[in-house]
């Protein structure tokens, strides 16, 4: 987990925004008894923005529920301004690393969509509006969306839509993909991979294949606190906008204490204390894949009219015929 930061140019408060609603996104997964004892992954930008479009077409109670949520600026200016910035930072043509992000509407061909809502969905959030008939294709008009999603993630992110999610009565179907592909600045020699013993969250103690750097060059950003060891991995960025996996390292093992004091002032302050030195570093190869359903989550986070029949969607068709039936 590491902040989103800041793209030169861009709206701080969308950037303060997508950090505060990522950790508290975290929090609520975590305390769930489906989901705290597993792996926990997820793109807190991806959601941000797919609902920040969402957001575009609520009115009244259910926005103001949706903006108190994710923390979106009540400006609408300052918000658009805000994606578009960083939509555009994200989306780098460097050949040190792929980072790219895209969001897309897949509309009912049939329902009447107001065009100004079409409209600010692709100049603010380059999301073009694709046209396909839910009501007579709905499995042909899965497959398209599933298609596009894969296209984007370089055949990452396989069947998104599972069957009979799309259905006669859907009429939007908002998605986003992003993608990132990196080479560490300190790259790990394969051959010193050997199997080690990793403690979990649990406690539990499992054999995974542990790659490793304890030469002389292996400098990095660290830090350390009475509870935590904090570790900043870069990737090569040819156009000198650093990124990086920041790994928190608990000292006690335990993740329960850490994940509950985690805030964005918290993360900001280990990343200032960050000083270049040479670290021992013990590193486990990973795979990670997870899927979350998340209307309970955002309803228990206090957006539950989104979600009903009395949500008022009407800035996206000028009705009150529409509500979200899944996140």
């Amino acid at each position: 987990l590491a902040p989103l930061s800041p793209i030169p140019g861009s709206d701080t408060n969308v950037v303060d925004a997508n950090n505060r609603v990522a950790l508290d996104l975290y929090g609520r997964i975590a305390d769930d008894p489906k989901t705290g004892d597993s792996n926990i992954f997820f793109s807190p930008f991806s959601i941000s923005s797919a609902l920040a479009i969402t957001y575009e077409g609520a009115r009244g109670t259910t926005a103001e529920e949706i903006r108190s949520v994710f923390h979106f600026p009540e400006n609408q200016s300052v918000m658009r301004s805000g994606f578009a910035e960083v939509i555009a930072g994200m989306d780098n043509k460097t050949n040190a690393y792929t980072l790219r992000t895209a969001n897309a509407l897949w509309a009912e061909e049939t329902y009447p969509f107001l065009a100004e809502y079409i409209s600010a969905a692709d100049r603010y959030y380059g999301a073009k509006t694709n046209n396909l008939d839910f009501v007579y294709a709905p499995e042909d008009s899965r497959v398209t969306i599933n298609r596009w999603v894969e296209d984007q993630t370089e055949d990452r992110i396989k069947n998104l839509l599972q069957p009979d999610s799309i259905n006669p009565a859907t009429r939007l179907v908002i998605t986003n993909a992003i993608y990132f592909k990196g080479t560490w600045v300190k790259q790990f020699n394969e051959e010193k991979t050997t199997d080690a013993d990793f403690r979990t969250g649990t406690g539990s103690i499992v054999r995974v294949p542990m790659m490793q750097r304890t030469d002389e060059d292996a400098r990095y950003g660290y830090a350390e606190t009475d509870t935590l060891q904090i570790l900043s991995m870069p990737y090569e960025s040819g156009d000198g906008k650093d990124l990086s996996m920041l790994v928190l390292l608990p000292k006690d093992g335990g993740l329960a204490s850490v994940e509950h004091s985690l805030n964005t002032s918290m993360l900001s302050s280990l990343q200032d204390s960050l000083r270049t030195r040479r670290v021992m570093v013990y590193f486990p190869k990973f795979v990670m894949e997870t899927k979350y359903s998340l209307p309970a989550v955002l309803s228990a986070m206090g957006m539950p009219t989104a979600f009903t029949w009395s949500a008022d969607f009407s800035g996206m068709d000028g009705m009150r015929n529409l509500y979200i039936d899944d996140v």
